[in-house]
């Protein structure tokens, strides 16, 4: 069992970031820390707890955590649980660790659609269904579905849907296969897989070693694979004037736009992350189906 010299928080953090330095710079190694001793004690980060100390009980739960982060093992997984908006979502090995650009994403598409009207909306590749929920807990009138291939990944989204009170609907269906999306939407979303076989190396090793790898890579000979898709099956399943959202490979933002455009899809916009790096996409179909 690893501990410091004393049981003071102050202690554990100096802890945390000795043993985690080797895979995390100090802010982030001070985060985890905030992570874990919130997920102990069951209450708020403060400053003030710096002067706290931790009982025999907090010392026994906070131990093998730490283990499992020197490991490498991502603090969502060792803990359980992410936040996204302002929602905790539980997430395993099954699904990805949703990220802040996804956050983004959500935010766009609610500000750019009206909040007051009964919307149907589909999250393709849903994971941990954070898109959905986010849409739905944000817009309550909204009618939300979310697909996925994986029926684990679909069983964990269902639960962090019913946690967050967030009626959505839920469905298994492999998209590569799909010849038809069941129903008409005015919104389709989808954060696919985007990352490139020959880009597994400039990821983070903890991605790479714990994440899922369906959730996560495309062949480097077809790196649109899933945007072509998905985009042929939106063209006959969004209603006239109905919009079209993607997360994207920022490496290929330029040659997803395109693609957008030679589908059939109008106003195409390639927008940016709070990083300044090109992270989404979104058009409108103008010729589609009549509500």
């Amino acid at each position: 069992m690893l501990l410091p010299s004393e049981n003071s928080f102050r202690a554990f953090r100096q802890l945390f970031r000795d043993c985690l330095s080797p895979l995390h710079d100090a802010l982030e190694c001070d985060a985890i820390f905030r992570m874990v001793v919130e997920d102990c004690l069951g209450r708020p980060w403060s400053h003030q707890l710096l002067d706290e100390r931790f009982t025999e009980s907090d010392i026994n739960r906070i131990s093998p955590l730490l283990e499992q982060l020197i490991a490498g093992r991502p603090v969502q997984y060792v803990l359980g649980q992410a936040d996204f908006m302002g929602m905790r979502l539980r997430v395993d090995g099954r699904v990805l660790i949703p990220r802040p650009e996804t956050e983004e994403l959500c935010g766009i598409i609610l500000q750019e659609n009206p909040k007051e009207k009964p919307l149907r909306v589909l999250d393709i590749g849903t994971g941990s269904g954070c898109i959905p929920i986010a849409l739905k807990v944000n817009a309550p009138v909204w009618q939300v579905s979310a697909v996925d291939v994986d029926s684990g990944a679909l069983e964990l989204a269902q639960s962090n849907a019913v946690a967050n009170n967030a009626e959505v609907t839920f469905f298994q269906r492999d998209i590569l296969a799909a010849e038809y999306l069941p129903g008409s939407y005015d919104i389709i979303v989808s954060n696919p897989p985007y990352v490139a076989e020959h880009e597994r190396d400039t990821l983070m090793e903890h991605v790479v070693v714990h994440e899922p790898h369906l959730a996560l890579f495309v062949p480097d000979t077809d790196t649109l694979l899933f945007y072509r898709v998905i985009a042929r099956l939106a063209k006959d399943a969004l209603i006239a004037g109905g919009k079209l959202y993607f997360e994207i490979n920022e490496r290929f933002g330029e040659e997803t736009l395109l693609l957008v455009e030679s589908m059939g899809f109008s106003e195409a916009r390639l927008l940016s992350d709070l990083s300044g790096k090109h992270r989404f996409v979104s058009a409108t179909l103008v010729q589609g189906l009549v509500r």
